[in-house]
């Protein structure tokens, strides 16, 4: 693996070859070593230095472990559509129904409803207020957790709270506010054994496989998610909202 150590070791020009091979992956596991240098205008051995200084034997262990990243990512996102296929497969049932209507229950009868969301939940959080918004329902994005919710919002509110692993602590800190100014929580994420679930008045979950990168940044799709606010949104017109 590539490390930011070594990466450093490298002086301009081979910085820019090694920019140039990752910034043109599909070509270049088609192409020869000596192909690539007369592109990029260097000698091949000035490519082969460069692999082994990144950590590999040369050039063809460089290109080969390319290969197998590009192979493994096509298969990530084979793997990612199959998912959302069972997903959909899985939410047409009478259960994902009643869920759905119990959640807008609660949100028609809300004089506001407060959206939360932390990352990439946060963006689709904020779509989901600007969607409810749209259909008449007055809502709002909550994006600042030292907003004040004491005094502001009561048991005539509710909070739809979107994380995927339901354990995040600024979210599970919120919800324990939240449930202690009295506001109702519908809690959309991935398991309903997380700690956020179980403390949530309503959740609603989707149970699609879910990982972490070294990034730490969770592979679960996000499609579950904007296809259950989509249907909130839409079952408000059965409650005179619209």
């Amino acid at each position: 693996m590539v490390t930011i150590e070594k990466l450093n070791t490298l002086n301009d020009l081979e910085m820019s070859i090694y920019h140039y091979v990752e910034a043109h992956r599909d070509e270049v596991v088609k192409l020869k070593l000596k192909d690539i240098a007369e592109v990029i205008h260097v000698s091949p051995s000035m490519i082969t230095r460069t692999a082994q200084k990144i950590g590999y034997d040369g050039f063809v262990e460089w290109k080969t472990a390319i290969k197998m990243e590009n192979k493994n990512h096509l298969h990530h996102k084979e793997n990612k559509l199959n998912y959302i296929l069972d997903y959909f497969q899985k939410v047409d049932n009478d259960e994902f129904n009643q869920s759905i209507h119990q959640a807008t229950q609660i949100i028609a009868q809300s004089k506001e409803v407060m959206f939360w969301g932390v990352g990439i939940s946060g963006a689709i959080a904020k779509a989901g207020a600007y969607l409810f918004n749209r259909k008449g329902k007055r809502s709002v994005v909550c994006d600042d957790f030292s907003m004040r919710v004491h005094g502001m919002y009561n048991h005539h509110d509710c909070a739809i709270v979107l994380s995927v692993s339901g354990e995040t602590d600024e979210m599970i800190q919120r919800i324990m506010l939240l449930k202690r100014c009295g506001v109702q929580v519908i809690i959309v994420t991935n398991s309903a054994s997380s700690s956020g679930a179980k403390m949530a008045d309503l959740a609603i979950c989707y149970y699609v496989p879910s990982s972490r990168n070294e990034d730490f940044y969770s592979s679960a799709t996000q499609v579950p998610v904007i296809y259950i606010l989509e249907s909130l949104a839409d079952t408000l017109e059965e409650y005179g909202i619209i």
